[in-house]
């Protein structure tokens, strides 16, 4: 008993479950219908993105992902991986703060136009865990702001040692649903242009409207 209730406890502090104060009893909460709704858009979004991912990976022969943005953190509901010996730890329902990742950098990009309501989602949610990652929102807001001008995210060894990614959102009403990475080894030489270009090529086959790509944007337009 006593751990049931420290399991409930749990589960009542993150809105997952409420109980009632005139019964006692326990009944499911607003984040559990807020995550089951998170979980069957982003199915249908899968759906939609995973045959030209899947040609994707073959054509660059890297780990891609699809990832959507659920509060301050990045949902992955989709990895298909390469054929190389080395793969990103990541897998199908995990999950990593959205901040210093190429995807959420992306997607970020499209969710929040201003400094002042990208602040008040994330104040206090950046963690930097390499040494080329920002060490305060200021400089990691203006890699969003690079983001949303060049139409695509990027994580030079931001998140993971080693590791470079590049992403592309994909909008639905200019806001974003969902993005797709590629993510390379830095020893390799990553052409960063050259795997923006392949996911925009890749994607462009699927996008069907109201789904759309990022274009570019002009620095003088960003707040």
């Amino acid at each position: 008993k006593s751990s049931l209730h420290v399991t409930l406890s749990a589960l009542r502090f993150r809105d997952f479950v409420e109980q009632s104060p005139s019964t006692g009893f326990y009944r499911l909460g607003p984040a559990l219908e807020q995550l089951s709704q998170t979980y069957l858009s982003s199915l249908d979004i899968r759906a939609t993105l995973r045959p030209a991912v899947q040609r994707l990976a073959e054509q660059v022969d890297e780990v891609c992902h699809i990832s959507v943005l659920d509060g301050c953190e990045i949902l992955y509901i989709e990895k298909i991986e390469s054929t190389k010996a080395i793969q990103p730890g990541t897998r199908v329902g995990g999950r990593l703060p959205a901040l210093t990742t190429a995807m959420g950098r992306a997607m970020i990009a499209h969710e929040f136009p201003t400094y002042r309501s990208f602040r008040a989602r994330f104040e206090g949610a950046l963690i930097p865990r390499t040494l080329n990652a920002p060490s305060d929102l200021d400089e990691e807001w203006k890699c969003i702001c690079d983001a949303r001008a060049r139409g695509y995210g990027v994580d030079n060894q931001e998140n993971v040692e080693g590791l470079v990614g590049v992403a592309v959102a994909v909008l639905r009403g200019g806001r974003a649903v969902a993005a797709v990475s590629v993510v390379s080894l830095a020893d390799d030489c990553v052409d960063v242009e050259r795997n923006v270009r392949l996911i925009r090529d890749a994607l462009g086959s699927v996008m069907v409207p109201p789904l759309h790509l990022p274009e570019p944007v002009a620095r003088s337009s960003i707040l």
